[in-house]
C-alpha cells in the first residue's frame, strides 16, 4: 500500500512540475492582445503584469518563493537595460507605422512580445529544473539578474544561423500513397504546425549553450 501511495505521489509532483504549455501559450497571446490597446502606457504595463505571473507560474510549480525585487527584474518587458529597452520601444512604434500599411507584416512587434513571453517562461522552467543548483526555496534579486541575463542572451542567440540543434529522431518512412496535390497541401500545413516547436528547440539549444558559457551557472 506504501508502494501505491510513493507512486501516486511521484506522479503527482511531476505533473505540477511539467510546464503547462497551454497555459503558457495563453500568457503569450495576451501579451499579442495587450499590444492593441490604443492607450498609452497601458500595454507595457499589462505586458508587465503577464511577464510575473509568467515567472509566479514556474516558480510556485516547483515550490519555489519569488521575492519582489525578482519578479520586478523578469517582469519589466524588453531587455533588462534601459537604453536598450528604449531602444527597442522606438524601433517598435517606427517599424509599427511602416509595417502597419503592409497588412500581416504590420504584427511583427506584437509576435516579438509573444515570443519574449513564451521564451520566458518556457526557459526559466528550464533553468530551474536543468540548471539552479538545490538550496534556497527563495530566488532573490541577483538569482533573478542572473536568470533574466540568459534568457535575454538565450533569445538573441536562438535567432543565429549558426544555432546548430540536436538532430530529431525520425522513424522510417512508410509508403507514400497519397498524390501529388495533397502531398503539397500536408507539406504546407505540417510545416506551419512545426514552426512552434522548432522555436522551442532553438530556445532550448540557445539557453543550453549560454548556461555552459556562464560563470555564474
Amino acid at each position: 500500500m506504501a508502494d501505491v501511495s510513493a507512486v501516486a505521489t511521484a506522479v503527482a509532483t511531476n505533473l505540477v512540475a511539467t510546464p503547462p504549455s497551454g497555459r503558457l501559450a495563453m500568457l503569450a497571446v495576451m501579451a499579442v492582445a495587450s499590444s492593441a490597446i490604443p492607450v498609452p502606457f497601458v500595454p507595457d504595463r499589462v505586458l508587465k503584469s503577464i511577464r510575473g505571473a509568467v515567472v509566479q507560474d514556474v516558480a510556485a510549480r516547483h515550490g519555489l518563493s519569488l521575492t519582489s525585487d525578482a519578479r520586478a527584474l523578469l517582469a519589466v518587458p524588453g531587455s533588462g537595460s534601459r537604453s536598450t529597452h528604449l531602444a527597442r520601444k522606438a524601433i517598435e512604434v517606427v517599424a509599427g507605422q511602416v509595417l502597419k500599411r503592409f497588412g500581416p507584416f504590420g504584427a511583427v512587434g506584437a509576435m516579438t512580445r509573444a515570443i519574449e513571453v513564451y521564451a520566458l517562461g518556457h526557459l526559466a522552467d528550464r533553468y530551474v529544473t536543468r540548471v539552479r543548483v538545490a538550496g534556497p526555496i527563495r530566488i532573490h534579486g541577483d538569482e533573478a539578474r542572473l536568470l533574466r541575463d540568459l534568457v535575454d542572451r538565450a533569445v538573441v542567440k536562438a535567432m543565429s544561423p549558426s544555432l546548430a540543434l540536436a538532430a530529431s529522431a525520425t522513424g522510417e518512412t512508410p509508403e507514400d500513397l497519397r498524390d501529388e496535390f495533397t502531398r503539397w497541401i500536408d507539406t504546407i500545413l505540417l510545416t506551419g504546425a512545426a514552426v512552434p516547436g522548432y522555436v522551442e528547440r532553438r530556445l532550448e539549444s540557445a539557453f543550453d549553450a549560454v548556461a555552459e558559457q556562464s560563470e555564474g551557472a
